[in-house]
């Protein structure tokens, strides 16, 4: 049993049952009818990544789930580690093993059952959000049954969550999970799946590189013929666990978080070493200067506490709230990521990037032009970096400035910029004036297209 690991400990070790990549299109540039005005499109919100009692999240899936329907939210992807919510009865998932010395009292029962444990703690399941469900939903929404001394609370599956949630073109459910695991000296490499519902077992290797090309691979051959994405999580978990060299050397890879809410923000950068967005401008780059496909920048909550604020998401421009729509208008580029802030449009014809801002607060604002010109110095260095109290010993690949600068920036709440011949591409960030000096980068209101070239 694992009831008294750490969430950390059990991540540098585990390696359990998971599920793999998306094909994304191998277009190297985006086309102006991606994101053309007579397209018939429309803005919907959502998040790629949460969590709940399906693994390490600590209200039960349906407060979860409600939350976000209730909060503006139009599609949501459950991603527990792992597992995905089926009818497959279980005692055992992310960081536990409950299984019970009699199975008798579970005769023809379904689903994923935890038990409740008198305290708090990862990943355990306490009354308090039993407790929360009960009252929200009634007595009848949660099904327990005790054995030997112990109170097992039943998780709702994916199917069931659909069926209380989701309304055709009001709030959509999409299937997926989040591959956990690392390499063999404990450096993490998480990815998601998204649009999927059956796991494979996680591929550990030496190199977060070999991570990724090995499941982008099993991922193709598990999922030939579906649709869904493969999405690299959060590169600064634990810390700087991945390198933006991996993803340079896989132009497979199409999507990573470049904002993750939970976890990105809660250590302090290395002076030296790079952030989210640095990490994508970096890949970007070389991509760009060697003509493969952009890497697009997905912006996620993962969520495990809901007490805290959900600081990141992404809006999709796609034709309708369906499943085939979003992930299309996704490998389109034909979103952006946000922690506060909104587009009301993007166009990009080809050569100029225009961008207006969706203002819901007087304030003021400002559009940066950000990108690389040709010339950049593409050479890096490795620095060390011992083990401190809150960070363990790592080598952080270090970049040169002249990669991701700001090309032209704009005051005031809409602005263009066209692409100069010595131009690799160009992004939009929008921002609040007056906000950059907090300390968190995540903590300022902001919001960022695609890259285009």
């Amino acid at each position: 049993m694992l009831n008294n690991a750490s969430r950390r400990d059990f991540i540098k070790t585990c390696g359990t049952a998971a599920t793999t990549a998306t094909l994304l299109g191998t277009s190297p540039a985006f086309s102006a009818a991606s994101t053309g005005a007579s397209s018939p499109k429309r803005w919907f919100k959502g998040n790629l990544h949460m969590h709940n009692q399906w693994s390490d999240g600590k209200p039960l899936a349906p407060w979860a789930i409600d939350w976000y329907k209730t909060h503006g939210y139009d599609f949501i992807c459950p991603t527990d580690h792992n597992i995905f919510q089926s009818e497959e009865l279980r005692f055992h998932g992310f960081g536990f093993n409950n299984q019970p010395s009699d199975l008798a009292a579970f005769k023809d029962e379904t689903s994923l059952w935890k038990v409740i444990t008198p305290t708090e703690g990862w990943p355990k399941l306490t009354q308090r959000y039993v407790d929360e469900s009960i009252e929200k939903y009634g007595e009848e929404a949660v099904r327990t049954i005790t054995v030997g001394g112990q109170t097992y609370v039943r998780m709702t599956t994916f199917a069931e969550l659909e069926k209380q949630f989701a309304e055709p073109g009001k709030f959509l459910m999409i299937p997926g999970y989040e591959q956990t695991g690392g390499c063999h000296n404990g450096q993490q490499v998480h990815m998601n799946f998204i649009n999927v519902r059956e796991v494979f077992s996680y591929i550990t290797a030496e190199t977060p590189t070999e991570i990724f090309d090995q499941t982008f691979t099993k991922g193709k051959e598990v999922y030939r013929g579906q649709d869904y994405l493969f999405i690299a999580d959060h590169p600064l978990w634990r810390y700087y666990d991945f390198s933006p060299k991996d993803l340079i050397a896989q132009p497979r890879i199409r999507l990573f978080e470049l904002n993750n809410n939970s976890i990105d923000g809660r250590y302090d950068a290395n002076p030296d070493g790079w952030k989210p967005e640095e990490f994508w401008d970096i890949v970007n780059a070389h991509r760009a200067s060697h003509d493969q496909p952009l890497l697009l920048g997905i912006g996620s909550d993962d969520r495990h506490d809901y007490t805290k604020d959900a600081k990141a998401w992404s809006v999709v421009r796609a034709e309708s709230l369906a499943v085939k729509d979003l992930l299309a208008a996704i490998r389109e580029g034909d979103f952006y990521a946000s922690n506060g802030l909104d587009f009301e449009d993007i166009q990009f014809d080809g050569k100029t990037l225009t961008v207006k801002i969706d203002v819901r607060e007087e304030a003021g604002y400002r559009i940066e032009f950000i990108g690389t010109k040709k010339d950049y110095d593409p050479s890096s260095q490795s620095i060390e970096v011992q083990k401190g109290a809150r960070n363990p010993a790592r080598k952080i690949d270090v970049f040169s400035n002249s990669i991701g600068v700001v090309l032209d920036s704009v005051e005031g709440t809409e602005g263009a910029y066209t692409l100069k011949p010595e131009d690799l591409y160009v992004r939009a960030k929008i921002v609040k004036v007056g906000n950059e000096s907090q300390s968190d980068w995540q903590s300022q209101p902001a919001a960022w297209t695609q890259p285009y070239r």
